[in-house]
């Protein structure tokens, strides 16, 4: 069983272009994401996952696996592409925007495929702010007594934030290598592209299942440069910096 963690990493962004070489404390963000990953024992090998010769020269920099791909319109479409070219078993996909990504949450989406034989698994987080409920950057994840997922969205959803538990997805999935393979070769569907490219609903639309694993492990992902010095002061406070 061979299990390869892939970061999906691309420079073009609506709302922060060059996202994964925003400098956080002198690092970029995406070496932040990948130090995490290395920390995971059961992954064989990492790579970052890129169609940008400027993260390439990143990744060249800072001593980072890596892989060119073609242009994606998803990053699991570009994991996919990896999974073309390598022979792994197990594919994760580990945004590169979550610099404070746990690596206990990644080994816990990994063995929900491993140890619950699904093809598809991710993670949930409960929402406890109205506010974060609300925010169009947080996609909500609506799951069956299972815990298998039944919707995504970026409205605020279940309706009544007060009678039902809300979750927010977490930018972190594992998938099987035939599955991925599969997931390229359909493309995007409407409802996919109608939530602003929220890839898992690719899966559902298609009739598969996605695997929601509760946790409780924090996490933040950047999706704008004002919450650099957020990101910042956690991992100072986690690292014992000054």
């Amino acid at each position: 069983m061979k299990i390869i963690g892939v970061i999906p990493s691309r420079y073009q962004s609506s709302r922060y272009p060059g996202k994964p070489l925003a400098l956080i404390l002198g690092k970029p963000m995406v070496w932040w994401v990948y130090e995490q990953a290395k920390k995971v024992e059961e992954i064989d090998e990492l790579v970052v996952a890129t169609d940008d010769e400027r993260i390439a020269d990143c990744c060249r920099q800072y001593g980072m696996n890596y892989m060119m791909t073609g242009e994606h319109v998803t990053g699991a479409d570009r994991v996919a592409e990896v999974a073309e070219r390598t022979d792994g078993d197990i594919y994760l996909n580990i945004q590169g925007d979550e610099p404070l990504i746990e690596p206990e949450a990644i080994r816990q989406v990994l063995h929900i495929v491993l140890d619950e034989g699904v093809e598809y698994a991710a993670l949930r987080t409960k929402i406890d702010e109205r506010t974060e409920w609300e925010k169009y950057g947080v996609v909500k994840a609506v799951c069956d007594l299972n815990g298998d997922a039944m919707y995504f969205s970026r409205a605020p959803i279940p309706y009544n934030f007060d009678k039902a538990d809300a979750y927010l997805l977490v930018g972190l999935y594992a998938y099987t290598r035939d599955f991925l393979i599969e997931f390229l070769s359909w493309g995007q569907t409407d409802l996919e592209i109608g939530e602003n490219g929220v890839e898992p609903i690719r899966a559902l639309q298609h009739g598969r299942k996605i695997r929601l694993g509760i946790s409780d492990l924090p996490t933040i992902g950047v999706d704008m440069p004002e919450q650099i010095p957020e990101v910042e002061e956690l991992i100072r406070k986690r690292d014992g910096l000054s």
